[in-house]
């Protein structure tokens, strides 16, 4: 987890640097945006097949 921050920080830095080079702000945020959302629907989804497994009596995993 702390080595995603870690990505999350340097990517939102690396926006910054962006736009104050010049950068659209509106792509910028748009673009960050996106990678949050798209992480945790893959974490999200990666839990609903977790407990669907587990449900159909598979053993657990993580």
């Amino acid at each position: 987890m702390e080595r995603d921050a870690d990505e999350q920080e340097r990517r939102a830095l690396r926006s910054i640097e962006a736009i104050n080079a010049g950068a659209d702000v509106g792509a910028e945020a748009l673009a960050l945006s996106n990678e949050f959302t798209d992480r945790h629907t893959d974490r999200m989804t990666a839990w609903v097949k977790r407990r669907l497994r587990r449900a159909e009596g598979d053993p657990p995993t993580r």
